[in-house]
């Protein structure tokens, strides 16, 4: 009996194909920022104000990066849809394992490359379970994930049954929140603040929390057409990324050590939050029309997490090879982060072939 010819059936984006492009850039944003770090950050963590132009119109652009990576995490988590064991369970074993893994390296190669003596070695290995090791500052974000992971079976029970108004009525405080780093270069201590009480009233509805919330609330809440995605996005991404300029070159004249300069770079600023939130609204609008392009970036995608842990051993070794080739730092900072992102993916992609590559690559 003949088969019967299967009609040809059209294909379909996955909705959410879109939170893996914006997680590609998002890790070639951090890329960019680390890239920079070379022109305004001495060897003992003195200011060099030579640069400062380019490293500010990257670097200002760049700082949504760790945000929209916490934004995509409560867009797709929050709620949970497992028990609080399975959910530590899955996500902690792609985070820590391969987190072990190159904190080590990092610990090592340097030591094998003759550039860390036998006890910085030991140091590096030994503080681990503390905090990230002085060359391997890029961690901060490791950490600063398990924080937030923990937190999530705790929050998503109220995320489920929260009203819009309730969910509103949070990000309200939280954006007040990311005004007190402007506020407190005027008024030190705020909310109850004093030196025997770090932990103001807005505290519990501050920082990265704030982020995970936002993703949620897009993806339940906000409905806009395309055009208007894009257009609202792109309003958001100018006055951000304008703050964020302005400030950033308003400090640099007079900034005693990187955080005064950096009072606009930081994380949890209203700034950078609006920065993020128009960069998750305009990659929304993204869609496939192939399926093959869409399992090519759903793939690359999944190494994000092996190439952040490993980038910073490539653009070590890369930096001194561009550097001098380009000579202009308009033209290193770019093509340092892009040459560093290719590199860093063959490697991680080479890596993920291996037998047990999860515990590597995450």
């Amino acid at each position: 009996m003949p088969a019967i010819a299967t009609p040809n059936v059209p294909f379909k984006s996955n909705p959410t194909a879109y939170l893996n492009v914006l997680r590609i850039f998002a890790c070639l944003m951090v890329l960019t920022v680390h890239s920079g770090e070379f022109f305004y950050i001495g060897d003992r963590g003195q200011i060099i104000r030579e640069n400062h132009v380019w490293v500010n119109n990257y670097g200002s652009f760049m700082r949504a990066c760790v945000p929209l990576f916490v934004m995509i995490s409560g867009y797709l988590l929050l709620p949970i849809k497992e028990t609080a064991s399975i959910f530590y369970k899955r996500r902690f074993t792609r985070l820590l394992i391969p987190f072990l893994f190159w904190s080590i390296m990092y610990a090592l190669v340097p030591y094998l490359l003759g550039t860390s003596s036998t006890s910085q070695m030991w140091h590096d290995l030994y503080i681990i379970p503390i905090n990230f090791a002085p060359g391997a500052g890029h961690l901060w974000f490791v950490y600063m994930f398990i924080g937030v992971y923990l937190f999530i079976p705790v929050f998503s029970p109220w995320v489920q049954t929260a009203s819009k108004r309730f969910k509103q009525f949070f990000l309200l405080i939280w954006v007040i929140t990311l005004c007190f780093p402007y506020i407190k270069t005027i008024i030190p201590e705020v909310w109850g603040e004093c030196f025997w009480n770090k932990y103001h009233s807005g505290y519990y509805f501050s920082g990265y929390i704030g982020y995970l919330l936002l993703g949620n609330y897009i993806k339940e809440h906000v409905t806009l057409s395309k055009s208007a995605g894009v257009l609202w996005g792109i309003v958001m991404v100018i006055m951000g990324y304008t703050i964020t300029n302005l400030v950033f070159a308003h400090q640099l004249p007079f900034a005693k050590d990187l955080p005064e300069l950096e009072l606009s770079w930081a994380f949890p600023t209203i700034n950078v939050a609006m920065m993020a939130t128009g960069l998750f609204l305009i990659f929304r609008t993204i869609s496939f029309n192939s399926a093959a392009a869409e399992n090519f970036f759903a793939k690359m995608s999944g190494l994000t997490y092996g190439m952040y842990l490993a980038h910073i051993l490539v653009l070590v070794q890369l930096a001194p090879i561009i550097t001098n080739w380009l000579h202009d730092v308009v033209l290193i900072i770019p093509v340092l982060a892009i040459s560093t992102f290719l590199v860093t993916y063959i490697g991680i992609k080479l890596l993920s072939y291996l037998p047990g590559s999860k515990y590597i690559v995450g």
